[in-house]
């Protein structure tokens, strides 16, 4: 489990649109050996000297490797930030889509305008929320169950405690 307080002095000095470069270089890595220039521009829908732009800022709060024309790769500083802004995304996105039953398409968008404005504390609450609720023996049974029928109905149904 990554520690998403392992890296805030970095994630707090960053904009949400160079969190989303890291981001992006990370879920590049996985996807390629190599990350370059244009697959960032690809991912994010911008120009390639946009990219290497925030690249030159990122390179200098020493997050990635980069050279003119050369492979992108995050420094190990930066993949502790990507890995915990990743953890934060995720634990956002699986609040909304279990607990809240948001649809996951919408989830997915609303976990990326979220993530950059949510606390540490916050996350680290709703991590802590979705492990509860998952070791909860009744919680499928009655709680979400009648949470899901208050979302379709408007009305709450009657607990077994009442």
């Amino acid at each position: 489990m990554v520690d998403i307080n392992s890296s805030s002095k970095y994630v707090d000095n960053l904009t949400e649109t160079m969190e989303d470069y890291i981001e992006a270089i990370k879920l590049l890595e996985e996807e390629h050996r190599t990350v370059r220039v244009k697959h960032i521009a690809e991912k994010m829908s911008v120009k390639m000297p946009t990219v290497s732009s925030a690249l030159s800022v990122l390179s200098k709060k020493n997050l990635v490797r980069y050279e003119k024309y050369d492979y992108v790769e995050l420094t190990e500083q930066g993949e502790r930030v990507a890995l915990s802004l990743l953890k934060r995304h995720e634990a956002i996105k699986r609040f909304l889509i279990d607990i809240l039953q948001i649809n996951p398409e919408i989830a997915e968008k609303d976990a990326c305008g979220m993530e950059h404005h949510i606390s540490k504390q916050t996350v680290d609450h709703i991590l802590k929320f979705l492990q509860y609720i998952e070791g909860c023996p009744r919680s499928e049974n009655l709680c979400m169950k009648n949470f899901k029928v208050f979302l379709k109905t408007g009305k709450r149904p009657k607990c077994e405690d009442e």
